[in-house]
């Protein structure tokens, strides 16, 4: 992979680079957030690794660009002290994929990025887009985008795979911890908030919510959320 690496301190900096070049990733290193915006513009990257304090714009402010001003779904992986639950539950709220808290263990860093670059079908480079069809919503595993009708809606890595699984269980009451651990692969209090904020991105991009179109995303009180669709969508 061609990953972009976002790291003010020197020394962490190179052992991030060492570990993901030993992964046999290709590695360019930024150390400020004006200078990781210049570089995203000049080529594509197929994975970020952001810090979030470094000089100039944060490593907050640079995937709120991505996401928002570049339009991109670039999966993004969030370096966090241990400690700063509010930054954790900021950064995936804006749109991070995953994150590591500091000081990093590279056995599980390794293994996050791993387990993201699955997820992304980041290596199936040039194979045929694969798509799965629902009722009017059609989802194109490489390019994480749903096609509703005339219409394309790009998601991110998360917003993709939880509208996957909702859709796949259709009618289902599906419980939040079984939500957290297929979509973000781990159960903590720290996602909940995240959880619900993507549900609320989903029932606005994909029209799920009442009388926005065919399906409706519900809430299952104490337990999780159900997307149901038809006659009962518009209860």
């Amino acid at each position: 992979m061609h990953i972009a690496l976002l790291e003010d301190e020197p020394d962490l900096a190179a052992d991030v680079r060492a570990i993901l070049e030993r992964e046999g990733h290709v590695v360019v290193t930024f150390s400020s957030g004006n200078h990781i915006i210049r570089g995203l513009a000049k080529e594509p990257f197929d994975l970020l690794v952001l810090d979030w304090n470094v000089p100039g714009p944060s490593g907050l402010d640079v995937l709120i660009h991505v996401r928002k001003e570049l339009q991109s779904a670039v999966p993004v992986m969030f370096l966090t002290s241990n400690s700063a639950e509010d930054q954790i539950v900021v950064a995936l709220n804006a749109g991070a994929d995953d994150y590591c808290g500091k000081p990093l263990r590279a056995s599980e860093f390794t293994a996050r990025l791993r387990a993201l670059e699955r997820r992304s079908h980041i290596a199936r480079v040039g194979r045929t887009a694969e798509t799965i069809e629902f009722d009017g919503y059609q989802f194109n595993e490489v390019e994480r985008c749903v096609d509703m009708g005339a219409e394309q809606v790009l998601l991110t890595e998360k917003e993709f795979e939880l509208a996957k699984l909702l859709f796949q269980n259709l009618d289902r009451p599906i419980s939040r911890s079984q939500i957290m651990a297929h979509v973000w692969g781990r159960e903590e209090d720290v996602l909940s908030r995240t959880l619900d904020v993507h549900v609320s991105w989903l029932r606005r991009k994909l029209k799920l919510g009442a009388g926005l179109g065919g399906y409706r995303l519900l809430v299952v009180r104490g337990y999780g959320y159900r997307l149901v669709k038809g006659e009962e969508a518009a209860v």
